[in-house]
């Protein structure tokens, strides 16, 4: 089983309103759109995208699922909220059995963790738009994953701020 963790793109400061309304910036988006070139050669095929429902999050997994002419758009799942620790991905994710590759698509430091958490390392950090990729030879466990690779932002475009 492979699991994809994408860090949303770059959004509008905090601290303006409603933090679940700070949509992405311009250049967010267009950094995301950017990525997909480096995302298709690496033949990135989710069969279902799980979305935080906050509006950065969400555009973020539309962008994936538009860029990769996936077949179906995301999945908005509450449990996805910032705070979300692995087993609420492991929950979202159960309603989805058929899947051998799972994307999130979320926030900090909630991947981050729950990477670290599956492959056992010190820690992983994913930066605003990184995504990591995780390998399992059977069910994801706490400490069975392998990281098969981690994109970092700077691989297609300058994504400072979050």
């Amino acid at each position: 089983m492979i699991l994809y963790f994408l860090r949303h793109g770059q959004a509008e400061p905090a601290g303006h309103g409603d933090d679940a309304a700070r949509r992405l910036t311009v250049e967010g988006e267009t950094v995301l759109k950017a990525a997909a070139t480096l995302w298709r050669r690496l033949n990135l095929r989710p069969d279902v995208v799980l979305t935080s429902p906050l509006a950065r999050a969400r555009r973020t997994a539309e962008i994936v699922c538009e860029e990769l002419r996936l077949p179906s758009g995301p999945t908005a799942d509450d449990r996805l909220r910032p705070g979300a620790g692995w087993s609420d991905l492991a929950q979202a994710m159960a309603g989805h059995g058929d899947a051998r590759r799972v994307m999130f698509v979320g926030h900090e430091p909630d991947l981050s963790a729950a990477a670290a958490h599956l492959t056992g390392a010190a820690s992983i950090r994913l930066r605003t738009g990184g995504m990591a990729c995780l390998e399992f030879y059977g069910i994801p466990e706490p400490g069975g994953g392998e990281l098969a690779w981690l994109l970092d932002p700077d691989l297609y475009g300058d994504t400072e701020g979050d």
